[in-house]
C-alpha cells in the first residue's frame, strides 16, 4: 500500500492548536475541528459498505466525527485523552490517555485520524489493542519526515500493516483505495494520503 511522503501545505489561517508543554502527545488538535480531518463523505461511506451500528472514536477531539455518526443513528464512544477536550466536545467524550491502558471494548468500527504518530512507540501495544476493539478500523498516520506538533512516531504504511496483520487485521486494498479518493473530494489531506481500512478477523 504505498503513500506518498508529500502533503498540501495546509492553511490553518485563522484557528487555534492546543499546545500542552507537559503532556505534549494530548495536544495538537485545532479548536473547532481540523478542516482536513473532516471527510463527511468517507463517513457515509463506512456506514453504508460495513452496516456500521456502533464506533469507537480514538482521539475524538473536538466531536465532529462522533457527533456525525451520532446523527445517522449508530451508537458512539468517543475517546480523548485532554481534558479541554471533553469540556468543549459537541459530543459526550470519555477522558482517556493511551499510554496509560488501551481502551477495552466491542464495536463495529474503530476510528482514529491523526492520533497514532502523537504516540511514542513504547505505548504500540496499548494503540494497537485499542485499534482492535473493532471489527474494521479505519486510521491515518504521519509518515518519516512529515512535519507536525509532537511528531513522536513516523512510520511508512507498511509498519501499521505489518503490526495488524500480526494480530488478525488484514489491510483492505480496495476500500482504502476508495476512501482515499473519497477523502480528496472533501479537502481531508491525511486520509487522503494515508487512510487505510481493516478487516479484524479476530472479531469474527
Amino acid at each position: 500500500m504505498e503513500s506518498k511522503n508529500v502533503f498540501a501545505s495546509p492553511n490553518y489561517a485563522g484557528h487555534v492548536q492546543t499546545i500542552i508543554e507537559n503532556q505534549p502527545h494530548l495536544g495538537g488538535n485545532i479548536k473547532f475541528g481540523d478542516p482536513y480531518t473532516s471527510c463527511p463523505t468517507v463517513w457515509d461511506y463506512l456506514l453504508s459498505r460495513f452496516g456500521t451500528q456502533s464506533v469507537l472514536d480514538i482521539g475524538s477531539g473536538t466531536g465532529n466525527a462522533s457527533d456525525f455518526f451520532y446523527r445517522k443513528g449508530v451508537k458512539v464512544i468517543a475517546i480523548d485523552g485532554l481534558q479541554e477536550n471533553i469540556d468543549k466536545s459537541i459530543y459526550p467524550t470519555v477522558l482517556h490517555d493511551l499510554t496509560v491502558a488501551p481502551v477495552r471494548c466491542k464495536v463495529d468500527l474503530v476510528y482514529c485520524q491523526e492520533v497514532v504518530e502523537h504516540i511514542e512507540e513504547k505505548y504500540l501495544d496499548n494503540i494497537l489493542k485499542s485499534l482492535c476493539c473493532g471489527k474494521i478500523i479505519v486510521m491515518t498516520h504521519a509518515l518519516p519526515g512529515q512535519e507536525g506538533y509532537h511528531h513522536v512516531n513516523l512510520q511508512p504504511p507498511q509498519y501499521w500493516i505489518d503490526h495488524l496483520q500480526n494480530l488478525g487485521c488484514y489491510v483492505l486494498a480496495e476500500d482504502t483505495n476508495r476512501i482515499r479518493l473519497l477523502a480528496e473530494r472533501d479537502g481531508a489531506i491525511y486520509m487522503k494520503e494515508t487512510g487505510l481500512v481493516f478487516a479484524n478477523y479476530g472479531q469474527y
